[in-house]
């Protein structure tokens, strides 16, 4: 009896090891850069293997000690719902992750999904014969249990070493320079017409509201999940965060599967990060490494446009080996460090930002007074560094550093965060109180700051000139639980929600943009194409995104046929537009 009872003990664990080496090859699924060899393979199989087994084990352990027949007879059972979750594994995630994994990867994981499902049917109906007749289990019966298990194992091994990334063809490209219009890209986190729309009516954002009359603008589609460091990397680049490899901003070290080996996308909806990855230390991801393919403001240069960013994300500092570059580049990371001369290029620009700096307590009267009641700390605070970074942009526009300027604005996200919630149920649902009176006003107050600072960086842009106000992702009422609990308290939520990567939106402005013109079914991979497509310059062909034709007036579009290239990542490079000389 005590050796039952221990054969018992040691099938219950079975379930789990089968489960926890699943989860180990997803690892490598959604980790495409990690090694796939033996070694990194069977270290992460056996690793997880034996988590999942402890954790089984200890389930079935007391079934297991007092019936150790019965827990014999529930271990097929056990192994079909360990091929079911593991199917769900590799099918949930093949959909959660579809924009950041190759599509390759994709494909692989939703065919090992089917073929675990197979599987486990195959497992499902052996367990069904034997408990309805309350026959033993045979000699045939085990081995088939136990070869669906194994071979889950082999075709989860084989779906991963059958993917190949596809080879990238390049071929040098060479494009004519002539004079552009100059160009203004202004990214607002969480910026949602749901929001703009309303106050624009309302008179409350005076230059935002002449853009949607005299200009065209529409929602843009985001994907999920909602990883700033990514959205905003894709709608710099035209390509999904799969393609110019942008995933997120933080990694974790992975010392167990090989030497340095990181992993920037984990399993979600199970805690991995608090007991998948061992405690080893979370860094933030530098994006700029990471990324695969040029932003606009590396290919203008090589089209004879100068360029700057300020405050995007993912932005290098390296030269790349190709001359031109930006005139100027100050990272996201810029606006929240201690000063670092070699922070930004040029240095010696640097220097001359910093001075702009400007702290909460430092904050003007004329923009306090915008905010009634007093705003919370924490928007203040973003007010502040959106102020720096707005006072950055201005000047080097005014000193005519570059044709073509990019710039982020992060902080009316700690405004929508809080608000949009209360902001929703009073604008649309008419609901009162005072929490929704503040919330309302909160919201108000910071789309105000925001139209007066695009406004100040629109007069001072040369003629011609274009401009862009884009979000890559908005902001929605929270739902499910909360919005549940809160309505049956009668309080509706008040903070928003960012997690689900709701709609952003795309304004334009200026030179060929057709005035009034609604754009519908706009996504965020088609910012960068059309952007490329109102300056007059051709547009790569691998690309994901398209040119929002409709945005441009009829005689723009006769003067500026469509024009492509194979890719802007073998771009000849040509001599930049001077810069405007400075003001005096």
């Amino acid at each position: 009896m005590a050796a039952t009872r221990t054969v018992a003990v040691l099938a219950g664990a079975a379930p789990g090891f089968l489960l926890g080496i699943h989860l180990g090859g997803l690892l490598f699924f959604l980790n495409p850069h990690l090694p796939f060899a033996v070694g990194p393979v069977a270290r992460a199989a056996l690793l997880y293997g034996a988590l999942g087994a402890l954790a089984s084990g200890a389930a079935l352990a007391p079934l297991a000690l007092r019936h150790p027949r019965r827990a014999l007879r529930l271990l097929p059972w056990m192994v079909t719902a360990a091929l079911v979750l593991a199917a769900l594994l590799d099918s949930v995630h093949a959909s959660h992750y579809a924009y950041f994994l190759p599509s390759g990867i994709n494909d692989r994981l939703i065919k090992a999904a089917l073929w675990l499902t197979l599987g486990a049917l195959v497992c499902f109906y052996t367990a069904l014969l034997h408990t309805l007749h309350r026959r033993p289990y045979g000699v045939r019966s085990r081995i088939a249990v136990w070869l669906m298990a194994v071979a889950s194992v082999y075709l989860m091994v084989e779906r991963r070493e059958a993917f190949e990334p596809r080879p990238e063809r390049a071929r040098p490209t060479e494009i004519e320079a002539s004079l552009r219009p100059a160009l203004l890209v202004v990214g607002l986190d969480s910026a949602t017409l749901d929001a703009l729309l309303p106050m624009a009516e309302e008179g409350r954002t005076p230059f935002l509201a002449s853009l949607l009359q005299q200009g065209a603008y529409g929602r843009l589609a985001s994907f999920e999940p909602y990883r700033p460091e990514a959205l905003w990397t894709t709608l710099a680049t035209g390509k999904y965060p799969f393609e110019h490899g942008v995933l997120g901003g933080r990694v974790h070290a992975a010392g167990f599967v090989a030497p340095k080996a990181e992993l920037r996308l984990l399993p979600v909806g199970l805690g991995f990060a608090r007991w998948g990855t061992f405690g080893l230390p979370r860094q933030a991801e530098d994006g700029a490494v990471a990324r695969r393919a040029r932003t606009l403001w590396e290919a203008l240069p090589l089209l004879g446009v100068t360029s700057g960013v300020v405050g995007w994300p993912a932005v290098s500092l390296v030269p790349d080996g190709v001359s031109p570059g930006p005139e100027f580049v100050f990272p996201d990371g810029f606006f929240a460090a201690a000063f670092d001369p070699a922070g930004a290029l040029p240095p010696a620009l640097a220097e001359r930002a910093w001075i702009f700096r400007v702290r909460r307590e430092e904050l003007d009267p004329r923009h306090l007074a915008r905010f009634e009641p007093e705003a919370p700390g924490p928007v203040l605070e973003a007010f502040a560094g959106d102020l720096w970074r707005q006072s950055v942009t201005r000047f080097l526009v005014e000193q005519g550093e570059a044709r073509a300027v990019f710039l982020r604005l992060p902080g009316l996200t700690a405004a929508s965060a809080r608000s949009f919630g209360g902001y929703e149920a009073r604008r649309f649902e008419g609901r009162q109180g005072p929490e929704l009176e503040r919330a309302t006003a909160l919201l108000g107050a910071y789309y105000t700051q925001i139209d007066s600072l695009v406004a100040e960086l629109w007069n001072e842009l040369p003629a011609p000139r274009l401009l862009a106000v884009v979000a890559a992702s908005g902001v929605e009422a929270p739902g499910g639980l909360e919005w549940a609990w809160r309505a049956l308290r009668g309080r509706p939520p008040v903070r928003g929600e960012l997690s689900g990567a709701p709609d952003g939106l795309l304004l334009l402005l200026g030179e060929g943009i057709r005035g009034g013109t609604l754009i519908t079914g706009a996504r965020s991979v088609d910012t960068a194409p059309t952007l490329m497509y109102s300056l007059g310059l051709p547009v790569a062909r691998d690309l994901t995104g398209r040119v929002l034709t409709e945005a441009f007036t009829p005689e723009f579009l006769a003067a500026h046929p469509l024009t492509f290239v194979p890719s802007y990542e073998t771009l000849a490079p040509l001599q930049p537009q001077p810069p405007r000389p400075p003001k005096p």
